[in-house]
């Protein structure tokens, strides 16, 4: 009988199945069995699966999605985790206009707001003469402090920034260069201006800020604040007072006007 058989035959005289069992080798028995686990393979198959794998979260976000959506990329998640500001300007259009707000604002989250185009912004022009009011005024010139410049075209940003410690904001639109010229009463572009105007201003509202918006032919002599009545919300100078503020015969003139955030939800409608 070969060695590693086992025998199963039956007997011709006692008519049993005699079982003979031959000792087997264990190593012979491994060696043609089984073989030990090629871990250089294992290791270089991770290292292709771990590769496509980057490689593929990589060029998913670095890219947008199905609806044409931005989805940051992989730095930019990661930057955003640990409060990177130039990805808060992806997720926030307002970002740079919540920071100028919040340096100017009093404690009572109101500021001061004026516009200013390349027309106005010349040295020695009616800007000029705007500042220097609130400096020789009574009691006014700390009321800079709070005061924001919208600039609504790249010369007047620049000027304002010229002139030192003045909350500058850059109005960024596509009339921008339209903005920069001096526009007549009641003119095509004077009431693009003034749209424009209130857009933002209902902006300034819905980040949750109260303002006071003047003209820069105002001149700030005094401080206006402890003369608002303290029970209205929306306060507007008047071309024509008739003596009873809360006559709606009086002539408004949005040139100089003041309104508190609360007036958001009902003085101006949604945006479409």
């Amino acid at each position: 009988m070969e060695e590693g058989k086992i025998s199963d035959e039956r007997s011709p005289i006692m008519g049993e199945i005699t079982t003979t069992t031959v000792a087997v080798k264990v190593d012979d028995y491994s060696s043609s069995s089984t073989k030990p686990l090629d871990f250089a393979r294992i290791l270089k198959s991770l290292l292709v699966f771990s590769t496509l794998g980057i490689a593929f979260l990589v060029l998913y976000y670095s890219s947008s999605d199905k609806n044409g959506q931005f989805v940051p990329s992989l730095g930019r998640l990661s930057s955003s985790f640990y409060g990177d500001d130039n990805y808060a300007v992806v997720k926030d259009e307002y970002y740079e206009l919540r920071k100028v707000l919040e340096a100017a604002s009093t404690k009572e989250k109101t500021v001061i707001l004026t516009t200013l185009n390349d027309a106005w912004a010349e040295p020695n022009s009616i800007f000029d003469l705007f500042l220097e009011s609130f400096r020789n005024g009574n009691n006014t010139a700390y009321l800079l402090n709070h005061l924001v410049v919208v600039a609504v075209d790249e010369k007047a940003y620049f000027r304002c920034h010229e002139l030192g410690r003045l909350h500058c904001y850059y109005l960024k639109t596509n009339e921008s260069s339209t903005m920069a010229h001096e526009a007549r009463f009641m003119t095509p572009i004077y009431l693009d201006m003034m749209w424009g105007r209130l857009a933002f201003l209902r902006t300034i509202l819905s980040l949750g800020y109260n303002f006071v918006f003047t003209d820069t032919d105002v001149m700030w002599f005094r401080d206006p604040f402890p003369h608002f009545t303290l029970d209205s919300d929306f306060q507007t100078s008047c071309d024509h007072f008739n003596g009873n503020e809360f006559n709606i015969s009086n002539a408004p003139n949005n040139g100089f006007v003041f309104v508190r955030v609360h007036v958001f939800s009902f003085i101006l409608p949604p945006e479409e």
